[in-house]
């Protein structure tokens, strides 16, 4: 008697979930450069929050472009965003993660996913229709932390 077993790995796709326990706004991407040292360059993209209950969901990280790079949560003129920093700069702001595994997403230049816990879970929300804002130059990295 033959016994079969199937052996599963761990799959580099990740499982998109239609429906999320937060609302976001319209978000967009922004490219940036210092005046006093144009070798500090990058983008980020800003998501506006319009519901987010903390107990329910936590925001992790943003798959943007190939790349991942932790969301932080701020207080702005626009009201609460998260925001991920990509670039040159981002190692200094916070750390970039780029791991060797492969980017586990097929996303085009407008579409990213937010990873977020809940219920102690990893889980992955897509957004789209990201916009490109017009490039900003800051004349100092306090002038663009402070914004």
């Amino acid at each position: 008697m033959v016994i079969g077993f199937i052996i599963s790995g761990c799959s580099s796709t990740k499982k998109i979930e239609t429906t999320a326990p937060f609302s976001l706004g319209e978000p967009y991407a922004q490219k940036w450069t210092l005046e006093n040292d144009s070798a500090k360059e990058g983008h980020e993209v800003v998501i506006p929050i319009l519901s987010l209950e903390k107990d329910r969901a936590e925001l992790k990280n943003l798959y943007y472009m190939g790349k991942r790079a932790p969301l932080q949560i701020k207080l702005t003129s626009i009201g609460n965003v998260a925001v991920a920093e990509f670039g040159d700069i981002a190692n200094e702001l916070v750390e970039t993660s780029q791991e060797d595994e492969p980017f586990p997403f097929q996303l085009s230049e407008t579409q990213a996913v937010v990873s977020y816990v809940n219920n102690e879970k990893v889980k992955y929300f897509q957004i789209n229709g990201i916009q490109r804002n017009l490039a900003i130059i800051y004349p100092n990295l306090e002038a663009k932390n402070s914004q």
